[in-house]
């Protein structure tokens, strides 16, 4: 576990990436280290009014000076995100980061990795694709959205994938671009058709998780799932976000997760 810090940090730039989800970008005055797939969380200005902080996966951290510069893509779907979306260049926030458990992304084998992203739950999964291109890790990388408008950094998602001699996949729910249908279905068209991997590493929405679950049992595939869990505390106190282990016991995700490897969810999620 690395380890957490409560950061003072300032909004130094904001960026639109679709009709409903945008870039933000926040720089640190102390160095930051984290793990694809851990997350932060953070205010929504300088007020107490929201109270509480809201969570976001980390979409990847760099060096910068003395600090670090933190990068989060989040969709605006309510007063939190509204405010964070409208802040202003140097707006001062806090950052309780970074917490929970990420990806595993060590690998000597030279097998591949499927990366698996459905809309806004890009964010974890750039910041391991990015990761793995800088290691020379071979992966191919599943992108999938609703429609041509909410997929999320294509280009960036391209030149990681060609790091590496890897396949990017984009699928639109209506078609508009890429393969027609879910994503998960082009995951499976592939399996099909023999290609194999180490694992694959996904984030997005629960069904999309629920059917790489299913995916992954079937075809006897290793998956680990970032779970989009509500949190509250983000620190595994308030139990807002818990989840149901294979074992029969109720975890925090914050604290347990946010990724889950399949096989340790309880069997619904492979049902």
């Amino acid at each position: 576990m690395i380890a957490r810090h409560d950061l003072p940090v300032r909004v130094i730039a904001r960026s639109e990436l679709s009709p409903t989800c945008f870039r933000l970008e926040l720089v640190t005055g102390e160095p930051v280290s984290a793990a694809p797939g851990q997350f932060g969380m953070l205010t929504c200005g300088d007020g107490l009014d929201p109270l509480l902080r809201r969570a976001f996966s980390l979409a990847g951290v760099r060096p910068h000076e003395n600090g670090a510069i933190v990068e989060m893509l989040i969709k605006e779907v309510g007063r939190g995100t509204g405010l964070l979306h409208h802040l202003p260049l140097g707006a001062a926030l806090r950052l309780l980061a970074p917490l929970g458990n990420g990806f595993t992304l060590a690998d000597g084998s030279g097998d591949r990795l499927a990366l698996v992203a459905g809309g806004i739950g890009l964010p974890p999964v750039l910041f391991a694709a990015e990761q793995l291109a800088a290691r020379n890790v071979a992966f191919d990388l599943y992108l999938g959205a609703a429609s041509s408008a909410e997929l999320l950094e294509v280009g960036r998602c391209r030149s990681a994938v060609e790091v590496v001699g890897g396949e990017l996949v984009l699928a639109t729910d209506d078609g508009s671009r890429g393969e027609a249908g879910f994503v998960t279905a082009a995951v499976e068209r592939r399996l099909a058709a023999g290609r194999r991997y180490l694992r694959a590493l996904a984030c997005g929405p629960t069904p999309m998780l629920a059917a790489l679950a299913r995916l992954g049992a079937t075809r006897g595939l290793e998956v680990e799932l970032s779970l989009e869990e509500p949190m509250a505390c983000g620190v595994g106190v308030c139990l807002g976000c818990v989840v149901e282990l294979e074992d029969g016991r109720f975890v925090p995700t914050c604290k347990e997760g946010p990724v889950f490897a399949a096989s340790r969810l309880a069997a619904r999620w492979r049902a």
